[in-house]
């Protein structure tokens, strides 16, 4: 999968950008081994209440290897009865990395290196799977009170991460000439320049990262399986909702004579994928290739939304990630069947869309807050960091900060203000494609 979506986002974005986007895919999921090994897995599977985990921090750090038991995770008991407990944590490690790189599409060509790197490590450890325990842990309050149903995270991985990159690329704000967007001028001017056009590295980048994000998906949402058996299904409706995305989404540009972009393409193949995620067990055939065409409408809409709202988004990851996230998830109440012994009891359809709806809005609400404070608190430390070394090097220099009695004001604005100049790079970084570490 993170070898997917660095072909994805290395293609589809400027080619002097080509090797910060290609370090930050590579970097992010170095980061999210440790920050899920130290922290992440016992917040989502260790033994607590129904909020959050309390046991199994860095587990094994000093432990004898090779131990068979299930140690501070007693929940692995019940939800993988014949998996050595190590083999679950390799498989969630895969998931929790997958939300961590969606933000780096969504925020491609102008976030700082390690920025990312800091954020990346917060949401691994904290955000994703405190909120993954409350859908994916028996006792967590989304399963255990609602039955939310997410069987492979269009929700819990794929709304995390598109809701996370949204929030930072609203901070940050577009590429500098992005619909004529001037980060250094004042409020109410920055869209006042010309225009700039931004031109794709490689689709054949971007294609390969698709079809290899595809492949990937078969083991995504066909490792979640509780029987072998049940993969062959899980295969195929993933297949069809993917094919679905791909194919409608040229017929809907078709209908308004309109000649359809390659991206937009590959998006809407993935847009499938992210909508079956939440449902490839329950559903039927003919049930996952309307999830894949309704996505592929999504997409559309919530593209022309981002560009109505000024909201850059350089590879699509928020209506992919965020948008059809939030739609399949919904789907999933929509079209999902009784099914032993994934869903024991037969639907009541209203009740499960209610649980669906409560199980997005607090998931997403969430991470939205969450990624709010923890972009704040890494803009000011980086704020602070480079004041620090900036003072200490006896120079102003381009610095492209305000005076220092500023922070001294207790007021919200500057301080917002001044982490959102920190997360971002320099002007003269971003006309030559480094994002403050890769050159």
């Amino acid at each position: 999968m993170n070898a997917g979506f660095a072909m994805l986002e290395a293609g589809l974005c400027q080619v002097h950008n080509s090797t910060n986007v290609l370090a930050k895919n590579l970097i992010v999921f170095c980061v999210s081994v440790l920050a899920f090994w130290l922290f992440g897995f016992g917040l989502m599977f260790g033994d607590g209440n129904s909020w959050f985990g309390q046991t199994g921090f860095f587990f094994q750090a000093f432990e004898t290897p090779l131990q068979n038991g299930f140690g501070s995770f007693d929940s692995l008991q019940l939800l993988y009865p014949n998996q050595p407990w190590l083999a679950v944590f390799f498989f969630q490690l895969v998931f929790a990395g997958t939300a961590a790189t969606i933000v780096s599409g969504a925020m491609a060509e102008r976030v700082k290196f390690w920025a990312f790197f800091s954020f990346s490590f917060c949401l691994v450890a904290i955000a994703y799977p405190l909120t993954g325990r409350w859908a994916w842990h028996p006792n967590g309050w989304l399963a255990a009170n609602y039955n939310f149903l997410d069987f492979a995270g269009s929700t819990m991985v794929h709304s995390v991460g598109g809701a996370a990159g949204l929030v930072g690329a609203i901070l940050i704000g577009p590429r500098r000439g992005w619909q004529g967007y001037n980060p250094d001028a004042i409020r109410g001017n920055r869209f006042d320049e010309a225009p700039k056009t931004f031109s794709h590295y490689s689709f054949s980048l971007s294609i390969l990262g698709c079809l290899i994000l595809w492949l990937g998906w078969l083991g995504f949402n066909g490792g979640s399986a509780f029987s072998i058996s049940d993969v062959p299904h899980i295969i195929a409706t993933t297949m069809v909702a993917g094919a679905s995305g791909g194919v409608f989404v040229l017929l809907l540009r078709g209908l308004r004579s309109q000649k359809p972009a390659l991206s937009l393409v590959i998006n809407g193949i993935l847009g499938g994928l992210v909508s079956i995620s939440a449902s490839s067990v329950y559903v039927t055939l003919a049930a996952a290739m309307v999830i894949g065409a309704v996505s592929s409408l999504c997409i559309i809409l919530l593209e022309k939304l981002l560009e109505e709202l000024k909201i850059d988004d350089p590879v699509g990851a928020i209506p992919v990630h965020l948008g059809c996230g939030i739609w399949g998830t919904l789907a999933a109440g929509l079209f999902a069947n009784q099914l032993p012994p994934y869903i024991n009891e037969p639907i009541a359809r209203m009740e499960q869309m209610f649980a669906q709806v409560i199980g997005i809005l607090s998931v997403n609400l969430t991470t939205i807050i969450f990624s709010f404070v923890f972009w704040l608190v890494i803009g000011l430390g980086i704020y602070g960091l480079e004041y620090l070394n900036n003072t200490l090097q006896y120079s102003e220099k381009n610095t492209g900060f305000e005076s220092q009695n500023k922070l001294s004001n207790n007021n919200f604005s500057k301080y917002l203000h001044l982490a959102r100049k920190a997360l971002r790079v320099s002007q003269a970084e971003e006309l030559q494609g480094s994002d403050g570490t890769f050159s």
